[in-house]
């Protein structure tokens, strides 16, 4: 038991560090405390070693704590981001390869996460559900650079677009509908969800059906994510004549 104590208290000595790191630290904060803050909050709290000892025993809360790590936290960095100075943005115009690399990366991790004897296997042990956890919040990451990257390029056309957001953003939609309209597909073991909270009972379908429901949520708001960052203003031309300064005699335009 202390050994997992110790171990638990690493972990988040490390998501700390994490947390710090991504979000801007207390300076982040302060400066823009909806978005960096708000992200920050939203990374402590998904990647807290209580819920995935929780999540580990439930379709529902395992897709929750994905959704927070994997989409909304990367999110409200990818908006922070967006707001500084395009000099102070560090996004990076990624190539045609990683972007490949990006769409084939989530889709694969979409449906490995599916196939049901490895899925019990990362469900059931509790360092490769924590290394799948780490690799969900860095992927994340991963994913809405690319995503930064692709959005200030204005050379690509809309169609390309559009199939990159939906090439990443369906396989998890196709997922989550799946895990709605499926009978019970693992045999987890944490339906009854007395033994965590010491009240009510879950059925397996229904825990499945909410993972699922939370999955097509969380892809979905990945992709208006991805189309409200491609909105690029158009350019304002101002209707009025060139403006002299009355005591510089300097001419600007209107």
């Amino acid at each position: 038991m202390s050994g997992f104590s110790s171990w638990a208290g690493l972990e988040l000595l490390a998501i700390a560090v994490f947390v710090c790191w991504v979000s801007g630290g207390p300076k982040g904060w302060k400066r823009q405390p909806l978005l960096l803050g708000g992200a920050a909050l939203v990374f402590l709290l998904g990647m807290q070693p209580a819920l995935d000892a929780a999540a580990r025993h439930s379709v529902w809360l395992h897709c929750l704590q994905s959704a927070l790590i994997h989409h909304l936290a990367p999110i409200l960095l990818l908006f922070a981001v967006a707001r500084e100075p395009a000099t102070e943005a560090g996004f990076r115009k990624e190539g045609r390869a990683v972007r490949i690399w990006v769409v084939v990366a989530f889709g694969a991790m979409s449906g490995v996460w599916m196939l049901p004897q490895l899925h019990q296997r990362l469900m059931d042990d509790a360092t490769l559900y924590a290394l799948m956890k780490w690799a969900m919040a860095v992927s994340g990451l991963w994913l809405c650079r690319v995503m930064g990257g692709n959005c200030q390029r204005a050379d690509v056309p809309l169609r390309k677009q559009w199939s990159f957001s939906l090439a990443v953003a369906l396989p998890q939609v196709l997922v989550g509908v799946m895990l709605l309209l499926s009978p019970p597909l693992y045999p987890m073991h944490g339906h009854s969800m007395s033994h965590m909270h010491g009240a009510g009972t879950m059925s397996a379908q229904l825990d499945q059906v909410l993972g699922g429901a939370l999955m097509c949520l969380s892809a979905l708001l990945l992709l208006w994510a991805d189309r409200v960052m491609h909105r690029k203003p158009p350019p304002t031309i101002n209707a009025d004549g060139p403006r002299v300064n009355a005591q510089t005699g300097v001419c600007t335009p209107g």
